[in-house]
């Protein structure tokens, strides 16, 4: 019988560390999975470039952003009257249920956390798996979003169709 030494109790990820993967072009940081916080969460660190985002979408459980740089674009839905412009210090709360989408509409890069339940994590591991068996770099960017959103519709991650204007200028 061979004894297991504990798991440390603290565990650090120094700055420039953790696990990268690729979300159709994009790419974020693993700072904790949800593995490592007994499925209770997980936070990953997202750099975005300038005119880079996620569209609107949403999923049963809430997810926090801390802004760490630059300034992100968050909205509730596609009017433009309702962005919040977001810097450095800053947190977004987006509570269950709620329609949510963030762009770096700025010229300079952007980076922020994404914080959220061990579930939230289901969604990327599933369209990284995905980007592996076949990736998302050889698909036109209207389809590489297709395919995420057929991923996330079986994973909670509920993407709202794009625009009429959008999809037509895709």
């Amino acid at each position: 019988m061979t004894d297991t030494p504990p798991a440390p109790a603290l565990i650090r990820i120094a700055a420039g560390e953790g696990e990268p993967f690729a979300i159709a072009g994009a790419t974020l940081t693993w700072k904790v999975r949800s593995r490592d916080a007994g499925a209770d969460f997980c936070f990953f660190e997202q750099r975005l470039a300038p005119g880079e985002g996620v569209p609107l979408h949403t999923h049963s459980y809430p997810e926090a952003f801390y802004i760490l740089s630059g300034v992100v674009e968050f909205a509730e839905d596609a009017a433009p009257e309702r962005v919040q412009r977001c810097v450095a210090g800053d947190v977004v709360l987006a509570r269950a249920g709620a329609l949510h989408m963030f762009f770096n509409r700025g010229t300079e890069p952007a980076r922020l956390l994404s914080i959220s339940v061990g579930a939230h994590q289901a969604f990327f591991d599933a369209v990284a798996a995905a980007d592996r068996a076949a990736p998302f770099s050889a698909l036109a960017p209207a389809e590489a979003m297709a395919r995420v959103a057929a991923i996330g519709a079986e994973t909670d991650v509920l993407f709202a169709p794009p625009a009429p204007e959008a999809a037509s200028n895709a």
